[in-house]
């Protein structure tokens, strides 16, 4: 089994946010070659990204410091720590799922991952995973979307 993880479960996780349970159980899998983890280039940049603007305590108000994206990085690196592998999908593969609308760039290039790789796509609750373009196995760990305050750190 091969697991393509979006951004929101991989946040979820590092706050332990409801699903985050799930996630773990995913990552730990991957981490005992029970299965493989791969995320999408877009995915990990996300990871960093969103969780610099977390760290900020008023996430897109305020600009991230350096210390804030050194956190995302090695919330990155902690990440991959249970084997995850950063992949990028061909280019041909996103462009046919972004065109059709109704999906962010990012989740685009974990869609196309997830279809080229024949894995499942390990999902929040973000509604632009309801109607794709091709078809790829959805993990949903959660339904409901996550709170804007998140302080409850794993691995902190």
């Amino acid at each position: 089994m091969t697991y393509v993880f979006d951004t929101e479960p991989l946040v979820a996780y590092l706050y332990d946010e409801p699903g985050a349970a799930t996630v773990g159980e995913r990552l730990r899998a991957v981490e005992a070659e029970e299965a493989s983890g791969v995320i999408a280039h877009a995915t990990a940049v996300e990871v960093v990204y969103k969780i610099a603007r977390l760290e900020t305590g008023e996430p897109n108000r305020r600009v991230p410091s350096e210390a804030e994206l050194d956190v995302g990085e090695r919330d990155l690196r902690m990440l991959r720590g249970f084997g995850l592998r950063v992949e990028t999908p061909s280019t041909g593969a996103v462009a046919r799922i972004k065109a059709t609308g109704g999906i962010s760039l990012g989740d685009a290039y974990a869609v196309a991952l997830a279809f080229e790789r024949e894995a499942t796509l390990v999902v929040g609750s973000d509604p632009e995973f309801d109607d794709l373009p091709v078809a790829v196995k959805l993990d949903r760990v959660r339904e409901d979307p996550a709170e804007s305050g998140r302080w409850n750190r794993q691995g902190s």
